[in-house]
């Protein structure tokens, strides 16, 4: 008797909350589909070594210098030019087809090569041959490609089965050679691409059920395949469609299995039950076909916000999709004489996007989780302060941010996490371990998005150490650590430096100066530096050195005092010099002055300085002293002599009169008229 009415309120609750449980959570009716591929049409590019080579359906595995094998003298007996291989193909079946292997050549030093060569296919357990037809067996001189079409049966390939190709070559014989004849086999570069066109099966794409918060419903496909990441990293492209319309936004990349998950978000649901198509399609090189599936889900919504507008997986997502993040390091940094040493101040931004702020916001999201599978960068972090409440709650509180920011600092996981998890040389970067600085704080920026969605992430590091004057330092340096899967697209670089007046970065230079701009001046009250780079990868290797110093020969203010004081002192003695000489040339040469300073704002070593104020000054000696004398002192000379004078009757200057001869004519020094004397 009481058991009914009690069973009768839970159902009465049950049917008060489900509108509120059905507003968060929809339905999808569907299940995982594999929708591709049997076997798929693909260009396997020839790699590696003639003895150990190997086969790649990605051109992105080419390298800038082919691979050669060398056949110099005629070949009697059978001799192997190479063997590659594709090992682990995916399992299935490879249907009956023909084969086409293209191998590129060169002859030189003959007119031709006759040659009988074969190429054998060895396919699990069988075995499949091709040799040259005698009307192609004539290779002309230059370069050229020897075609093999191979015949293959349709056969059944396990998971740990391998496709290997050997290139044979019976007899060679060279027409009218002209000196050390030779037939060079090529591969493995761009512009000597030797391939095989074949039909085998590459991977699976599997269409996942959909997942449903509210109006937004997520599609996920799992590429299961043998290589791992490079199908996401050196494939073309791959995307999603929803009734014919490609999915925009970045996807989540997780790991499923042995395979990888890659999901999009899609927000143009009509609320309600609906039956949509969705269709995948990757496509491994450009021009080749793309490989696609689709199959239909029907699904219900809700009109409500539901998710954050981006999927928030269970594992932990990919730090990169193979293209990589993109990365954006600005900052500022100065010097200050404090207690006659030098201070280096610095303040550095990492800015970091796509994939890798994705997998920072999940971490910070998952501080001390235990139940959760994490990587060993992430499973360094304890909880600290971070209840269950804030863990995994899809956004970042404030406790979140303070537990990772301590931690960063107070237990050294600063350079674990900035080397292992984002794939940055800490020393390169900060031009010293995080160790060695006197202060060292770590400030996270979330940009005004506290959601663990694809937003950009900003890691603030200041810092503060005391250097040794006059010691050469690294400031900087190509700080990307190499990867085989990038973790970073490439990045932006601009830092900001400054002195004061009684401090210098004597020496700045960067080395090699093609990747990175560096640009140094110096002013009375402080030096500027500057030091700026776009679209740098991670094989692009500099480093910017500096010299810090407070001496005074290198400081700014008594340098340019210096400066001053040389130049000024130079010119009083030239005018001293030319006090009874001509100084219009002098004045003229004042114009020196500019491109003395010019020297001291362009930084140029105090060597330089004082070369080009010795230089200037030097100058102005040369043409004091070379300077014609006045005429003014030629009169004053003259009158102060004892040879008869006359006045010029124009200008009434007084004229030496040096001669007896009469009639005598003479030109007047004060106006240059002639002047003649006939008694």
């Amino acid at each position: 008797m009481t058991v009914r009415p009690f069973l009768f309120v839970l159902i009465f609750l049950a049917s008060m909350m489900s509108p509120f449980v059905d507003s968060f959570v929809g339905t999808a009716m569907a299940e995982d589909t594999v929708v591709c591929c049997d076997s798929a049409e693909v260009e396997l590019h020839l790699l590696g070594s003639a003895s150990s080579g190997t086969m790649s359906p990605f051109s992105q595995d080419l390298t800038d210098t082919a691979t050669s094998a060398t056949i110099a003298n005629a070949v009697t007996s059978e001799e192997t030019v190479g063997k590659w291989v594709l090992p682990n193909v995916w399992p299935g079946t490879i249907p009956a087809n023909t084969w086409t292997v293209s191998m590129k050549y060169e002859v030189t030093d003959a007119a031709s090569a006759q040659v009988n060569a074969t190429a054998t296919l060895k396919i699990g357990s069988q075995t499949f041959t091709a040799s040259t037809e005698p009307g192609s067996s004539f290779l002309g001189q230059g370069t050229g490609t020897l075609t093999f079409e191979i015949d293959v049966d349709a056969v059944s390939i396990s998971d740990n089965g391998a496709i290997e190709l050997t290139l044979t070559a019976r007899s060679v014989v060279f027409t009218l050679p002209t000196g050390d004849a030779k037939l060079e086999f090529l591969w493995g570069s761009e512009d000597s691409d030797s391939t095989i066109e074949a039909e085998i099966p590459l991977f699976d794409l599997t269409l996942l059920e959909p997942e449903v918060e509210g109006s937004e419903v997520y599609f996920s496909v799992v590429i299961n395949s043998n290589w791992g990441m490079d199908i996401l990293s050196k494939s073309e492209s791959l995307e999603m469609r929803v009734g014919g319309t490609a999915l925009t936004g970045d996807p989540i990349e997780t790991t499923l299995g042995d395979g990888v998950r890659v999901t999009w978000t899609w927000e143009g649901a009509k609320g309600g039950t609906e039956q949509v198509t969705v269709e995948t399609r990757l496509i491994i090189e450009i021009g080749s076909e793309a490989l696609s599936g689709s199959t239909t889900f029907d699904i219900e919504t809700f009109d409500s916000s539901g998710g954050t507008g981006t999927y928030y997986p269970p594992e932990e997502p990919l730090k990169s999709n193979g293209d990589g993040s993109p990365l954006s390091v600005t900052g500022t940094f100065s010097l200050e004489s404090s207690d006659g040493n030098v201070q280096l101040e610095r303040e550095t931004r990492i800015e970091i996007g796509g994939e890798m702020a994705f997998w920072m916001r999940w971490g910070m999201d998952h501080l001390g989780d235990e139940v959760t599978t994490l990587s060993p960068v992430l499973e360094s972090f304890d909880a600290g302060g971070v209840g269950d409440d804030e863990r995994i709650s899809r956004t970042l509180e404030d406790i979140e941010i303070i537990e990772f920011e301590r931690q960063m600092l107070n237990t050294g996981l600063s350079t674990y996490y900035l080397s292992v998890g984002l794939g940055l040389d800490v020393e390169e970067l900060l031009g010293f371990q995080t160790k060695e600085f006197d202060t060292l704080s770590i400030v996270v920026d979330l940009n005004g998005e506290s959601n663990v969605v694809n937003h950009p992430v900003t890691l603030i590091i200041s810092s503060t150490k005391v250097v040794d004057g006059g010691e050469r330092i690294p400031l900087l340096g190509s700080f990307i650590t190499a990867q085989p899967s990038p973790l970073w697209q490439g990045y932006s670089l601009s830092l900001s430096g400054s002195t004061t007046y009684m401090t210098s970065f004597a020496g700045a230079t960067v080395n090699p100066s093609e990747f990175v701009d560096l640009s140094h001046s110096r002013l009375p009250w402080g030096e500027t530096l500057q030091i700026e780079g776009e679209n740098l990868g991670q094989d692009d290797q500099y480093r910017v050195m500096v010299t810090p110093t407070n001496s005074l020969t290198h400081s700014p203010l008594p340098l340019f005092l210096l400066l001053i004081f040389g130049l000024g002192l130079g010119f009083m003695m030239a005018l001293r010099f030319a006090r009874n000489r001509v100084r219009k040339i002098l004045y003229a040469e004042l114009i020196l002055i500019p491109f003395v300073v010019l020297i001291h704002f362009f930084a140029y070593p105090p060597l330089f300085v004082g070369g080009a104020v010795g230089t200037a000054v030097l100058i102005w000696w040369l043409t004091a002293i070379t300077s014609p004398r006045s005429r003014i002192n030629l009169i004053e000379e003259a009158i102060t002599l004892t040879t008869p004078v006359i006045p010029c009757p124009a200008c009434s200057t007084p004229n030496p009169v040096v001669s007896q001869e009469r009639p005598l004519r003479f030109a007047c020094v004060g106006c240059e008229r002639v002047i003649k004397i006939v008694a």
